[in-house]
């Protein structure tokens, strides 16, 4: 039988949590945004077999470089919201929402009060399943931190749940040989599944948009290192090497969005990033840092900044 390593976690010192952090998973920079004296950090974990489930809450607004995780960890968002770079790859999160930290690439985290459940399990159980579909488990790598979709959102977060369930009781069924395997399984399976990766391609039927791929790279790369420029369409496709059309063809098919909306989100995400590290005694205001971003009617913004992280620019710039 396994044994369920189990460890709960309550303090306000956060050199207390930066060596259980790196400890449990990755060496790491944490830097306080805002008041220190309000910090406080919860964390229940439970884990076996190189499978760990952790229910984490920071009540404080910070700032974390890590080094690259070697492991696939997954994190899904029950409260408050968060902002990851990873490489190229740029995402904003809230509740009911779900992030995969991309493995090898070091990833710059700055969170705002959030609470979250945490499910890491080795990469070489992925890897193992994408040889079966395939792709060299050398070649193996995930391509964006966040699901391919809403339902595949709510596919993982119904397999965390289900994870959470096994390291529960008493008697946890996960202490089971085989219930631990069938457990790193399913988190395998279900990664592989719902986070887009090269078992998503490797068949790929070659036909006239066949270059849509590398063109839509081209071009997410370009929007996510010129956002604060004044870059339009034609310019965005010009880099990219196609047309206007192919390249709005290219982000519907694959992105389910337009170039224009894509430039859009990661403005507004560049610019709540702004808002949570911002001083406002320094002089730091929504409208500059709206400006920043291109977002030019301030009333506009407040609108379209409240439906993508509930609440006004004004109370994230004053947290």
């Amino acid at each position: 039988m396994e044994v369920v390593q189990r460890a709960e976690t309550r303090t306000r010192d956060p050199d207390e949590v930066h060596e259980l952090i790196t400890r449990r998973y990755v060496d790491h920079r944490p830097r306080i945004l805002g008041r220190p004296e309000g910090f406080t950090f919860r964390s229940a974990s439970a884990s076996a077999g190189g499978l760990t489930v952790d229910h984490i809450t920071w009540a404080a607004t910070m700032d974390i470089r890590a080094d690259p995780f070697d492991t696939v960890l997954i994190v899904s968002v029950l409260d408050g919201r968060f902002d990851v770079s990873s490489g190229r790859d740029r995402v904003s999160a809230g509740r009911g929402e779900a992030v995969l930290y991309l493995p090898g690439v070091p990833p710059h985290v700055v969170m705002d009060r959030m609470t979250y459940q945490v499910a890491q399990f080795p990469l070489a159980a992925v890897a193992r399943l994408a040889g079966r579909l395939g792709v060299d488990p050398r070649d193996f790598r995930f391509e964006r931190m966040v699901p391919a979709g809403a339902a595949a959102h709510r596919h993982w977060l119904s397999t965390m749940a289900y994870l959470t369930r096994l390291f529960t009781g008493s008697r946890p069924p996960v202490e089971h040989p085989l219930m631990l395997a069938a457990a790193l399984e399913v988190a395998a399976a279900t990664a592989l599944a719902v986070f887009p990766n090269t078992t998503m391609t490797a068949h790929h039927v070659a036909d006239r948009d066949r270059t849509a791929p590398a063109v839509l790279r081209r071009a997410v790369d370009y929007i996510d290192a010129h956002a604060g420029e004044p870059i339009t369409v034609e310019r965005i496709a010009a880099v990219a090497g196609g047309s206007v059309r192919g390249l709005q063809a290219a982000f519907r098919r694959h992105r389910d969005t337009t170039p224009t909306a894509y430039l859009r989100r990661v403005r507004m995400e560049r610019a709540h990033r702004d808002l949570l590290a911002a001083d406002p005694a320094g002089g730091d205001t929504v409208a500059g840092i709206a400006r920043r971003w291109g977002f030019a009617a301030p009333g506009r913004f407040s609108v379209e900044y409240r439906k993508a992280f509930g609440r006004t620019p004004g109370t994230t710039l004053r947290s």
